[in-house]
């Protein structure tokens, strides 16, 4: 899988960081999702975002009768109670009334966009790009396992594989909905250039990572978020692709990367376009050779991910 593998890194116990030895999970972590299990409590969260919107101002507050009259409850002194729940982790009490903390209007926009709901059905297409492995140009975007995937039907590898929310394919068509998964690739990857995780906003940690199919091996960026352990691989040539100087010689020969899905770049990966030559494993150090037309441009990268351009003449040839 090449672009996101998703886990949960362990701690030396091997249990997920948020066990402890014993394998309990923190009583906070579960009262907090427990007070979710109410559908009173989740119309005051809703009417909490909703008057948001309505100002048109994030963190907008509510009095307590303001937000009673707001939500089907019987009695102010059932609503008192639900409320009480949801105050510290999902709703904030203040001087001026009550608002949603991030957690809460992280879980309204969940419930408002059905993002929690796994894309049940979606007709395969044919997309344009060859396979990284088999250079083959027969790539094919499926619903697997309810993720979305762009993988080989020459090889069977597989390229792309996300996560495919329900909300992602309303008021769009198949081809609209492998676009916006294009899109989506690169704002996550804009991110880790930051080592910010797309998912929580944590400090993410990479490193560089050999993945073999079918007797070739590609180096892929491994990016791992500390607080979520959500995991993020990328092919190492992404980062020379975004390179202000690569930038400017793909646009000058009329490509706008950006706007290029990530599958629709491999051809160059796979071309004479693009030679990458793996100087060194430990420490890491690359070359890499763009060539478009009668224009060549040269990088070098380090094992912190720093791209320098270089002569060519500086570029070792592959072993």
């Amino acid at each position: 899988m090449i672009l996101i593998l998703v886990g949960l890194q362990m701690d030396g116990s091997g249990l997920p960081m948020v066990a402890d030895q014993n394998g309990q999970i923190d009583q906070e972590v579960v009262d907090a999702i427990s007070s979710l299990g109410n559908s009173q409590r989740l119309q005051i969260l809703l009417a909490l975002d909703e008057v948001d919107q309505e100002h048109q101002k994030p963190w907008h507050t509510m009095s307590f009768t303001e937000l009673y009259d707001a939500v089907d409850i019987d009695s102010s002194s059932q609503f008192s109670y639900h409320l009480d729940k949801l105050v510290g982790q999902f709703v904030s009490e203040t001087s001026d009334g009550y608002r949603l903390t991030y957690s809460g209007s992280k879980i309204a926009r969940v419930i408002i966009s059905d993002v929690y709901d796994s894309t049940s059905t979606f007709e395969d297409s044919e997309v344009s790009g060859v396979c990284l492995f088999c250079a083959e140009p027969s790539l094919l975007a499926t619903l697997d396992a309810e993720q979305f995937r762009i993988r080989c039907t020459s090889c069977d590898a597989i390229l792309i594989t996300d996560f495919f929310p329900q909300s992602q394919t309303r008021e769009r068509t198949s081809a609209e909905v492998i676009q916006s998964f294009g899109y989506r690739i690169w704002s996550m990857y804009i991110q880790l250039r930051g080592n910010v995780c797309p998912e929580c906003f944590g400090r993410v940690d990479t490193v560089v990572d050999l993945y073999q199919h079918d007797g070739k091996a590609i180096h892929l960026h491994v990016s791992s978020c500390r607080e979520c352990q959500h995991i993020i691989s990328i092919p190492i040539e992404v980062a020379i692709l975004f390179h202000p100087e690569a930038l400017h010689l793909f646009w000058e020969h009329d490509i706008s990367v950006p706007d290029t899905p990530l599958w629709e770049l491999f051809e160059y990966m796979t071309s004479d376009t693009i030679t990458t030559t793996i100087v060194s494993e430990d420490p890491f150090e690359a070359h890499f050779e763009i060539t478009l037309d009668d224009t060549t441009r040269c990088f070098s990268m380090d094992d912190t991910r720093t791209v320098t351009p270089i002569q060519c003449s500086n570029v070792q040839s592959a072993q």
